[in-house]
């Protein structure tokens, strides 16, 4: 994302040292219009990611990242042989100059306005402040960011991923060049050298891409080891072009001295992006390849060369860093605010484009061009306070200190505030101690001390309730209060994305099957008759269609997890079955709270003033679309389930009036996890049942005390 300047080429050494032709380190026009095709690709594929348009236009980064390799390897050998020093703080003041003001006014306005409309801006802030220092894909990749997936789509700085990359870069390689050779006057034997660890560099970088992309593809597309070698490979392209000033040797290198049409890589390059996300480990290579290829080839007259000089192309390609800084801004504020749709999406355009324009000509060009201060040095520091100070202020806020309060629509706690605060009134059971993370440490303490420590008696005469489940289970604990608070026994212990009871081949997560297997295992064995046990079923809040949590899977018998709500439904059903057998041969109950309400992202799809619900179709339809689907997955289980098991369908007891978008927000307190309130409705529902007498084996089922409690 840089662009070089017309300085002219520096002339040969005494020594006989190489130099470059003036058409490989000269401004070429024609890398402009690389530049806009390359930018156009990744807006396209951002506007286009819900519909499936231009599903690998994300090559264009690829793009420019071969660009940049090139274009920063130019710049060292135009600015002439130096000293280390000022070397170093001369490439260093050009990069901040260059990068800097445009990356600083886009951070700056991007995180007020998330304040404004995000009501947890944590993780965007915090990829802000970091992105001032090249180190927000470190941060995505810290936060655990699909590049591809929904909470990457939500971070309004996303799109810095790639400034880090080059960052990093830049960070390291005019040192690795200056010693071997360029901006300190090479010799003769420096350009093979330099080749030649270019080429090592960029057979282990891909090496490692290709190896990483099929185990960890997040790690393999956010970090720099598995991007240097598309830096290098651009950085290849100018030693590749010497002619070395020697009468003993004229002529160019071979590899450069056949004539490839420079319309067959510039094809490539529109056609790639047209291909499947599924095939980034074939078309990343490809795009790479063909921008290294239609780099020397452009640089010949024609009409590939006219069409890239295009004015307006070249223009686009001019206000390129802007754009591909301002694009993601205006379509990441949009998902959090109006949306995309048709008719928004030439408004949301001209506002990428008049962003871009004006950050290029009020700042980013002034300030590339005038002095900072009088050396390089100063130059550097003063842009690092600047950046240092905006980092701080942003690091600031995402840890609290005003971020949230800056929110302009209706505050509500956050999820963890609203967890924390669960409690069963009278005894030791609360949220934060009773339900476990796969990787809580205290899954390893003995089962018994678990229950115990999370075990709230009953009076005389009165049932004891024990809930299992995964997180669902764990936003009952206010309807436990008021059940404890009648005299109810309470036993509650749950943990994160686990099904209760355990299925036959297990989880994904290995703790999950016998943590789940524990517990079900100590409520039998200390359960009296009449006792009941409820559980809220990760199996059935995961099933929505085109909704489901694709992170969860149990696991099938051939140890491959299982991605088919068919699949997933038998294999927790006969877990059910099993442990409903098992209870009701001791006289304990079972009941199933069955599918409920889901949301897409409930942050995104609650009504707000700046959220209309007349223009969250996307949401409205994917809504009724699952609550259809959990409605039809609730009777299909109340005929089939054995009747050991009685079923409560909460769609109706949650939503009596219908279960419309704007009503979600007293529904749910997340995208699928029932608020207090909520769950008390059940009340009514689940005490008749704890007061009615264990089902003998074989009799038939019977309703939970209402007639809305079932389908």
């Amino acid at each position: 994302m840089t662009q070089p300047g017309t300085t002219a080429a520096p002339k040969a050494d005494a020594a006989g040292a190489a130099t470059i032709p003036p058409a490989v380190i000269s401004y070429r026009p024609e890398l402009d219009g690389l530049r806009a095709l390359a930018v156009l690709l990744v807006i396209g594929h951002h506007l286009g990611i819900d519909s499936g348009v231009l599903p690998s236009g994300f090559l264009g980064v690829d793009i420019f990242f071969v660009i940049s390799g090139y274009v920063i390897t130019a710049s060292i050998l135009r600015h002439g042989a130096q000293p280390l020093q000022p070397f170093l703080l001369g490439f260093y003041r050009r990069r901040v100059q260059r990068l800097a003001p445009a990356l600083v006014l886009c951070v700056a306005v991007t995180a007020l306005l998330s304040c404004l409309v995000i009501p947890d801006p944590g993780p965007s802030l915090r990829t802000g402040a970091a992105a001032l220092f090249g180190l927000s894909n470190l941060e995505l990749h810290h936060q655990a960011s699909d590049y591809f997936g929904t909470d990457a789509a939500l971070n309004t700085f996303t799109q810095t991923w790639s400034l880090g990359v080059e960052e990093q870069f830049y960070l390291v390689y005019p040192l690795l060049a200056w010693g071997l050779g360029l901006g300190r006057g090479s010799g003769q034997g420096r350009p093979q050298r330099f080749r030649l660890v270019l080429l090592l560099v960029v057979g282990l970088s891909l090496g490692w891409f290709l190896w990483l992309g099929s185990r960890d593809p997040g790690s393999a597309y956010l970090l720099t080891p598995g991007r240097l070698w598309e830096l290098a490979a651009g950085a290849l392209l100018v030693p590749l072009a010497r002619r070395v000033v020697n009468p003993a040797n004229p002529q160019p290198p071979p590899a450069l001295s056949f004539s490839l049409p420079a319309w067959l890589p510039l094809a490539a390059l529109l056609l790639l992006p047209l291909a499947p996300l599924r095939a980034m480990a074939f078309t990343t290579p490809l795009a790479v390849a063909a921008t290294a290829l239609l780099i020397p080839a452009a640089a010949r007259p024609g009409a590939v060369q006219r069409l890239l000089r295009t004015a307006w192309i070249r223009h686009l390609g001019l206000i390129s860093y802007s754009l591909y800084l301002w694009h993601w801004s205006v379509i990441s504020l949009s998902r959090w605010t109006i949306g995309l749709h048709a008719w928004t999406m030439p408004l949301q355009l001209l506002a990428m484009l008049a962003l871009a324009e004006a950050s290029y000509r009020l700042v980013e060009q002034p300030l590339r061009r005038r002095p900072w201060a009088r050396s390089d040095g100063q130059t550097v520091l003063r842009g690092v306070v600047v950046t240092g100070v905006l980092s701080g202020l942003l690091a600031w806020l995402a840890l609290g200190a005003g971020g949230r309060q800056l929110y302009a629509g209706e505050r509500t706690a956050t999820v963890r505030e609203q967890l924390a605060k669960q409690t069963v009134a009278g005894s030791a059971i609360s949220n934060p101690r009773c339900h476990l993370d796969a990787d809580d440490q205290r899954r390893r303490t003995a089962i018994d001390q678990l229950a115990r420590d999370c075990h709230a008696a009953a009076r005389a005469g009165r049932p004891t309730l024990f809930v299992a489940g995964d997180s669902h289970a764990s936003s009952l604990i206010p309807l436990e209060s008021d059940l404890h608070g009648l005299g109810y026994g309470i036993g509650h212990l749950s943990m994160n994305g686990c099904p209760f009871p355990a299925t036959e081949h297990g989880s994904v997560k290995p703790a999950c099957g016998p943590f789940q297997q524990a517990w079900a295992d100590w409520i039998l064995a200390h359960s009296r008759s009449g006792d009941a046990v409820l559980i809220a079923g990760y199996h059935l809040s995961h099933l929505g269609v085109g909704i489901g949590d694709t992170r969860d899977h149990l696991l099938g018998p051939d140890g491959q997890p299982l991605t088919s709500p068919a699949g997933k439904r038998d294999l927790y059903s006969a877990a059910l079955r099993d442990f409903a057998a098992r209870a009701q041969a001791q006289g304990v109950k079972v009941l199933l709270l069955g599918a409920g309400p889901r949301l897409l992202q409930r942050d995104t799809c609650l009504p707000e003033w700046f959220r209309p619900e007349r223009w969250n179709n996307r949401c409205s339809d994917a809504l009724q679309h699952q609550i259809g689907y959990a409605h039809q997955l609730n009777q299909q289980l109340a005929r089939r389930l054995p009747p050991s098991i009685t079923l409560i369908d909460p769609l109706p007891i949650f939503c009596p009036l219908g279960c419309r978008l704007g009503a979600m927000r007293q529904v749910l307190f997340d995208s699928d996890h029932p608020t207090a309130a909520s769950v008390r409705q059940l009340r009514p529902v689940i005490q008749p049942f704890l007061a009615s007498p264990a089902r003998p084996p074989g009799d038939q089922p019977r309703q939970t005390g209402r007639e809305r409690s079932t389908p």
